[in-house]
């Protein structure tokens, strides 16, 4: 599957035409004022606490630039929602941790983070060490809806689960692509950025969004409130399992590490390497997808600059952590060997953090599962972004003789 469409196709087009209409006339759906999300959140909840007041800065200065850029009339309508649901688990969270004061004393012990660039096997890793039994990963729909809704628990599971499933069907039209990219079911282990959306600090919406001006601020702020904010996501839903490790990853953690670190000292840190000649061009064919719903036309060459500079960033800012905390907290894996040899690989993961190792014979079930975006069914290639191969792995020439790829 090689993305080609870089604009809306003719129904999105006509949807966007008809939600047009709604933003002339200033429907409260496409509203990108703060005081307006935080409104319709607090009615629709019957809450009023929103937390730490940090995340209003965040907030503002998100849909300042969503405005200024000035996104389609459907890409509003996502981010209005965007807004809405951020501030409505916000306010479940200080309601369940007033309601529950017993977990926010929880600790989230020796969690494993899985970090690195995106399409350079974090899933692969997570799966296979969420195998073990005291391990878990978290599934999309808690991350989509981190608080309990209901106290009974079979009501609770079946509410959250039949959002998520709304969640994908919305996405499955407006990105049908992403089920040969990267396939998402409700209950598949997920990235976690979605938990710190519910802050407003969420990097990878400089690339998949193209909201620069706002990461560009991001990037001078310390994160670490959001990241409390974070871990006491993690407590709520930890609490269910308690007996479970978590077993996390997004590649964002690389821009905010020290943050990270600071909220969870004794992370086990799991680092993904790929040439990134290869990842840069997959991610940006990935990130497309929700650029263009969000943007109506992909800008290809921008792209391909923007995500190269990004990931760059993402390393210096993380290899400058590492080396100020030292090397026995970091794992690192290169690509290639994990792709040649999955149960090696998890083996020397699990001995280094003197974590419960995973049977082969369990790792050889998930391994031998079929998925529509198996290796080889994605195709993307530097050129399509405006980019080389040669000039890709010159301007990571660091990067790469530093973990020899």
């Amino acid at each position: 599957m090689r993305v080609k469409n870089d604009s809306y196709r003719w129904s999105m087009r006509w949807l966007n035409r008809l939600a047009g209409i709604g933003a002339k006339l200033r429907l409260p759906m496409f509203s990108m004022e703060p005081k307006d999300m935080i409104g319709e959140a607090r009615r629709k909840t019957g809450l009023t606490e929103l937390g730490d007041p940090q995340f209003r800065e965040a907030m503002d200065r998100l849909f300042a630039n969503i405005t200024e850029k000035g996104n389609t009339a459907l890409g509003k309508i996502g981010g209005h929602d965007m807004g809405v649901q951020a501030c409505i688990n916000r306010l479940r969270l200080q309601d369940h941790l007033k309601r529950h004061p017993e977990v926010a004393k929880m600790k989230v012990e020796r969690p494993v983070f899985i970090l690195g660039f995106p399409r350079t096997g974090t899933t692969l890793i997570q799966n296979l060490l969420a195998l073990s039994p005291d391990r878990r990963a978290l599934p999309f729909w808690e991350i989509a809806s981190p608080v309990p809704l209901h106290s009974d628990p079979a009501k609770d599971l079946a509410q959250r689960q039949a959002m998520a499933k709304a969640r994908l069907r919305v996405v499955d039209f407006f990105a049908p692509e992403m089920r040969y990219i990267h396939e998402v079911q409700f209950d598949s282990h997920e990235e976690c950025w979605p938990i710190l959306a519910n802050s407003f600090t969420v990097v990878n919406w400089d690339m998949t969004c193209g909201w620069h001006e706002y990461v560009d601020w991001l990037m001078q702020t310390d994160l670490t409130w959001a990241y409390r904010e974070y871990a006491d996501f993690l407590r709520v839903m930890s609490s269910r399992v308690p007996d479970h490790r978590l077993v996390l990853k997004s590649p964002d953690h690389l821009w905010a590490l020290d943050a990270l670190l600071e909220v969870f000292p004794d992370a086990c840190i799991v680092w993904t390497h790929r040439d990134p000649s290869r990842s840069v061009p997959s991610y940006c064919s990935l990130a497309s997808l929700n650029y263009r719903v969000q943007n109506e036309v992909v800008p290809r060459e921008e792209m391909g600059q923007r995500v190269q500079q990004s990931f760059r960033l993402g390393i210096e800012r993380a290899m400058a952590v590492r080396e100020r905390v030292g090397e026995g907290q970091f794992f690192d894996v290169d690509f290639r060997k994990l792709l040649d040899d999955p149960r090696r690989v998890i083996d020397g993961i699990t001995d280094h953090f003197n974590l419960t190792p995973v049977g082969h014979g369990d790792m050889d079930a998930y391994l031998n599962l079929e998925r529509n975006d198996e290796r080889g069914n994605h195709r993307y290639s530097a050129e399509d972004y405006g980019l080389s191969e040669e000039d890709i792995r010159a301007y990571f020439r660091n990067y790469i003789e530093r973990f020899g790829l």
